[in-house]
């Protein structure tokens, strides 16, 4: 039974998953990234 003052949980799981692949997209992108900036400054 709710209350006033009750929390409740809602579960994003499908959001989750698009997280997850993000954050391993951008664990690949980030180091390409960086070096093709440091590439630029050197040249």
């Amino acid at each position: 039974r709710m209350r006033n003052r009750d929390l409740v949980y809602v579960s994003s799981a499908p959001f989750a998953e698009v997280g997850k692949v993000l954050g391993v997209f951008s664990t690949v992108a980030a180091p390409i990234a960086s070096g093709a900036s440091l590439y630029s400054v050197a040249r």
